[in-house]
């Protein structure tokens, strides 16, 4: 099935649905009231999981591969290295981290999203982001800008991000002082903030294609956060790298990604990439 067989509208319509039906039955009523069994961490004490993460993903998940016939699901909950890197090779696949910033999410912080993304041969085609507290839709599609709907049901689009505003740059304040360890003068750095680290991947690169943020840096990359993130960017006209050296798309969990709102500010950081 090529994606121009695939009804994007209907296909966007059914997951707001879902990603709506999802925060509002469990997401959202566990919001300020997850007792201590029912959060764990992960890799860090500060990396969390709580059971609205798996109960999130064990809902979407059926309900994403229904959606095209033979598809397959890579989820953060429930990834596993050692069989899942082969998923990825199938025509499309699914990815979803069903809350981005679970730290803010325990945190009672409401920075936190619903990330999915659909890939075609590894290349991110199409993505869906839900802000559960903001009632706030946004998405891009293959030809399209990327597309926000408030609460209000107001829509406004994104393309091309030509504000040039050297007041922000975005991302885990330890890669932003290597990064500013790298620059020669302190002429190269002038210009630049360093902005709150989020703790959340889709909020992050919303506020980059709303020009909010000019600059957002990623270690550790993961398909959950970072197709989503890429597929974004990309429809935004922000200007992207991943090192190891990569012009396109490539996932990998120890590379790096570099997105910015404007070639002058890539140009600038590229070169302390």
């Amino acid at each position: 099935m090529s994606e121009l067989n695939l009804n994007f509208k209907k296909i966007t319509d059914y997951i707001y649905e879902i990603q709506k039906q999802v925060s509002e039955e469990i997401i959202i009523p566990l919001y300020g009231c997850l007792e201590s069994e029912q959060i764990f961490s992960k890799s860090r004490l500060d990396d969390y999981v709580t059971e609205a993460d798996k109960n999130s993903e064990i809902f979407l998940k059926p309900k994403l591969l229904e959606l095209i016939k033979g598809s397959n699901f890579i989820g953060e909950e429930s990834y596993d290295k050692l069989n899942t890197y082969e998923n990825f090779t199938s025509d499309y696949t699914w990815t979803c981290d069903p809350i981005d910033g679970t730290y803010n999410y325990v945190n009672n912080l409401d920075k936190f999203c619903i990330m999915i993304s659909l890939c075609k041969s590894k290349i991110p085609i199409a993505s869906w982001l839900y802000f559960p507290i903001f009632n706030t839709f946004c998405y891009t599609v293959p030809n399209s800008s990327v597309i926000f709907i408030n609460k209000k049901n107001k829509v406004k689009t994104y393309r091309e991000n030509g504000n040039i505003k050297f007041e922000v740059i975005n991302g885990s304040k330890s890669i932003i002082d290597e990064l500013f360890d790298n620059f020669k003068t302190q002429k190269d750095k002038q210009g630049f903030k360093v902005s709150k680290n989020l703790r959340c991947a889709g909020f992050e690169v919303a506020s980059l294609v709303c020009g909010k943020i000019d600059y957002m840096r990623h270690k550790y990359l993961t398909p959950w956060d970072h197709s989503p993130v890429f597929d974004l960017a990309k429809s935004s006209g922000c200007h992207i790298n991943f090192n190891p050296k990569a012009s396109t798309f490539k996932f990998n969990f120890n590379g790096q990604l570099l997105c910015t709102s404007s070639k002058l500010i890539y140009d600038k950081l590229k070169k302390q990439y």
